[in-house]
């Protein structure tokens, strides 16, 4: 059988009630009977000033230090909704963040958010002729032979190396470069040039970017050396782009991509 100290709430179990509670030292208990296991009747004791309630006879009151506490019975039924707010309640402005968070994360991993440095770059437009070779000649190796012509053109002005395609340099000025040459030479084609937003370049000084155009045969060089030592002639006799190839960035990107026609397209950013 349960008991209760009536000043106190202490519970005991026992045939008959305890002597004296343990807890307030008080003599005066009461029989526990409550049937419903849904309901439950607890003894609180109020403040008489504030009307702050306490779980023990402890006076003063927490809240105002007054020492008039008023032994008080509360029945909660947790069949009904409580003014207290619950665990997903006081939670739930960061339970929602949280969710944000993943979500955002979640999506960016399946590339349907672009964010930069996660989920990638956004893939570049198709752009007509083949991006990766001319006649024997591999793009990917013209580009990288152009970097190093141009790493002796700064080495020799006592310029600063850089690396190629550093972040998402590449990525950004071949989506550039891809972009104009389908502009120029696809009827079908009504993309929008690259997003820098969408793109983890993080320059450390003001970009420079472009796409130079030049009629130079590709196909009449044997060698990927060749016809980057004649391209990168023809940038550095422009004065914009022998500016942004010698000034003092970190990074640049190259892309060359040759046309239907047999025109050559290099992109360039430097930052």
């Amino acid at each position: 059988m349960q008991w209760r100290c009536e000043w106190c709430g202490r519970n005991y179990e026992s045939d008959e009630p305890p002597a004296t509670c343990e807890t307030c030292g008080r003599e005066s208990f009461e029989a526990d009977t409550d049937d419903d296991p849904f309901e439950s009747e607890q003894i609180v004791w109020a403040c008489a000033d504030c009307g702050r309630e306490h779980v023990k006879h402890s006076p003063p009151c927490a809240r105002c230090g007054g020492h008039n506490l008023e032994r008080q019975r509360v029945t909660v039924d947790v069949d009904e909704d409580v003014s207290a707010p619950g665990y997903l309640s006081v939670g739930a402005p960061y339970l929602l963040g949280a969710l944000v968070v993943v979500v955002i994360v979640g999506l960016a991993l399946v590339g349907v958010i672009p964010v930069p440095g996660l989920s990638g770059p956004p893939a570049p437009p198709d752009a007509p002729a083949d991006e990766e070779r001319t006649a024997s000649l591999s793009l990917a190796e013209v580009e990288a032979n152009l970097h190093d012509r141009f790493e002796t053109e700064r080495d020799s002005e006592g310029v600063q190396s850089r690396t190629l395609d550093g972040g998402d340099t590449g990525a950004f000025v071949t989506y550039l470069t891809r972009h104009t040459v389908a502009e120029r030479y696809d009827d079908g084609y009504d993309g929008d040039g690259p997003d820098p937003s969408a793109f983890d370049i993080r320059c450390q000084r003001q970009p420079a970017v472009g796409v130079f155009e030049t009629a130079v045969d590709a196909d009449a060089f044997n060698s990927e050396s060749a016809l980057a030592d004649e391209l990168a002639t023809a940038m550095l006799d422009v004065t914009e782009y022998r500016s942004a190839i010698r000034n003092d960035a970190q990074r640049e990107g190259i892309s060359v991509h040759v046309a239907p026609d047999g025109t050559v397209f290099v992109g360039y950013l430097s930052c």
